[in-house]
């Protein structure tokens, strides 16, 4: 029986650490079976350490950018006809270099180009370029052959350039939380709302933090739960003020970044999910579909394809103050809604986000190239 020869891959992006939701999406893609099964891979790591500001300008960024840049000249070259699977960035500089890695791999490999949007910004980075900068990327992303979005309403990212445009949604194991496991661990007392995310400002962290605070002033019987990386210590260093001078510390509190097991016990303990998101280049959180799989209603703001994500499952608001309570106490005070929005959240997740569904779908569209 003759074998099937592997067709090369060049696999490019971010991959943990830091944990973002395009890192661990790649991550999963990356060590995905079925890819390695069929694919013969060589990937470069674009993993950068400071993600609250992605397009800042460094000795260090220059350097690990030349080297991308490098290696995939260097890779076009040997391979033959590879596939370039990039995750493209949504910052000027990242764009640009991103740009010259496709130009490699179509002008130099002969190979084909899939790229990757883990976001909703790059159209305003296309739409902020001028003059050669803006010939140079334009005639770059005509070249690409297959666009893929997290949804939909994301396609205009690309602003037209990429003829072809295919939607996969992010997923996570269908193990991370088995369906006989929803609901085991929650605890009597206080309902448990769980913030799971880097606390930025921009993710909402601050809004909600207040808002709790004026439900449990209001005798609300509620509990906060932050999960995630702290992004600015001195913003962070104001919130706990903040909690402490309104007496909140046994009700909001902070427990660190969490993996595995120590994550998945937060999600299986808690009531509720909150994600009153601002962040303009917000495409699809894990962190919302990992709520889903531990059946909780979720309250997030229509970012990126978020309000698509949660329509059947949750409660769209504005991420505001007032927005995020109106909703944490309309959800509070309606049982039978709070626990109905969680399993159709459960059942949601089965159909359409789970991983298997995710990098399958990926590497379906490199099969037909």
């Amino acid at each position: 029986m003759t074998r099937t020869k592997k067709r090369d891959l060049i696999f490019v992006g971010p991959l943990p650490p830091p944990i973002l939701g395009e890192s661990i999406a790649l991550q999963s893609l990356y060590n995905s079976d079925r890819l390695h099964r069929q694919y013969k891979v060589k990937k470069i790591n674009l993993s950068r350490k400071d993600f609250e500001h992605p397009g800042a300008l460094s000795f260090d960024k220059l350097f690990h950018d030349s080297f991308a840049i490098g290696y995939s000249i260097l890779l076009s070259l040997r391979m033959k006809n590879p596939i370039l699977y990039i995750s493209i960035s949504q910052t000027k500089m990242g764009l640009l270099r991103d740009c010259v890695m496709i130009q490699a791999c179509k002008v130099v490999g002969r190979g084909k180009v899939v790229s990757h949007l883990h976001g909703n910004n790059l159209g305003g980075t296309i739409d902020a370029t001028s003059g050669i900068t803006e010939k140079f990327v334009v005639n770059t992303l005509k070249k690409i052959d297959v666009g893929i979005v997290l949804g939909e309403k994301l396609s205009t990212n690309y602003r037209g350039y990429v003829d072809r445009i295919e939607v996969v949604s992010n997923g996570i194991p269908a193990d991370f939380i088995l369906k006989n496991e929803v609901g085991q661990e929650k605890k009597s007392g206080p309902l448990s709302l769980l913030y799971l995310s880097n606390l930025m400002f921009e993710k909402g962290y601050v809004e909600l933090i207040k808002a709790t605070t004026a439900l449990i002033k209001e005798g609300h019987n509620l509990r906060l739960d932050l999960v995630g990386g702290i992004q600015n210590e001195s913003e962070f260093q104001e919130v706990q003020r903040y909690i402490a001078t309104n007496e909140m510390e046994q009700r909001i509190q902070y427990h660190g970044l969490k993996q595995g097991e120590e994550k998945k016990r937060f999600f299986l303990e808690s009531d509720m999910m909150a994600l009153p998101t601002k962040y303009k280049v917000e495409g699809q959180p894990m962190s919302i579909i990992e709520g889903m799989a531990a059946g909780l209603p979720i309250i997030s703001s229509d970012r990126g394809i978020i309000a698509e994500l949660i329509k059947d499952c949750g409660v769209v608001i504005e991420p505001t103050v007032e927005g995020v309570k109106t909703a944490i106490k309309a959800l509070v005070s309606d049982d039978a809604e709070r626990m109905r929005l969680g399993r159709v959240s459960r059942e949601t997740f089965e159909e359409f986000y789970t991983e298997d569904k995710y990098t399958d779908s990926v590497v379906a569209i490199f099969d037909k190239l």
